[in-house]
């Protein structure tokens, strides 16, 4: 508090000493309210000054995409973390008769894929996805963008309920 508002407060106080008790008693709520005011006001500095406060260099980014096959009850899944350049390809569905298989391109534009950079499959619907990272030898470049496709194979029918998206490695 300033000094302000405490010389009002002690003379509050001191006018209080001559008032019937019902004016203690509202003194006392007046002063609650004015100190959760304070608080109140103390908090939202320091969450101001906290979301103004930039991370540090070193903190470290993780962007995180995913998406599942077209079908109604998704049996494939591809997910991209950007920190590692971590890829993973997983099936969903056990006993379906597909697998999911993962795709990572180079990235032309909005509408065409280049080159096919590497591909995961999982057949298992075991819980435990394939997986290629960059520490593996699976590296993708910082800040370029790839595209990723995620489908369903099996029972001879080839790719079945394919998904594309193009996503950024930003970290």
């Amino acid at each position: 508090m300033d000094n302000g508002t405490v010389e009002s407060v002690r003379l509050a106080d001191a006018s209080a000493e001559h008032r019937p008790a019902s004016g203690r008693k509202g003194l006392r709520k007046a002063l609650a309210i004015a100190a959760a005011v304070a608080g109140l006001a103390a908090a939202t500095s320091a969450q101001a000054h906290a979301a103004t406060t930039p991370a540090p260099a070193d903190a470290g980014v993780l962007a995180t995409y995913g998406m599942e096959t077209d079908d109604g009850n998704p049996g494939g899944r591809i997910e991209f973390r950007t920190l590692g350049d971590v890829v993973s390809v997983s099936d969903q569905q056990a006993g379906d008769g597909f697998g999911a298989i993962g795709y990572v391109y180079e990235y032309v534009n909005s509408t065409t894929r280049g080159d096919l950079v590497y591909s995961l499959r999982d057949d298992r619907a075991d819980g435990v996805p394939a997986v290629a990272r960059a520490s593996d030898g699976h590296n993708l470049t910082e800040g370029r963008t790839y595209w990723f496709r995620i489908c369903l194979i099996g029972n001879g029918q080839g790719l079945e309920y394919c998904d594309w998206a193009a996503w950024s490695n930003q970290e």
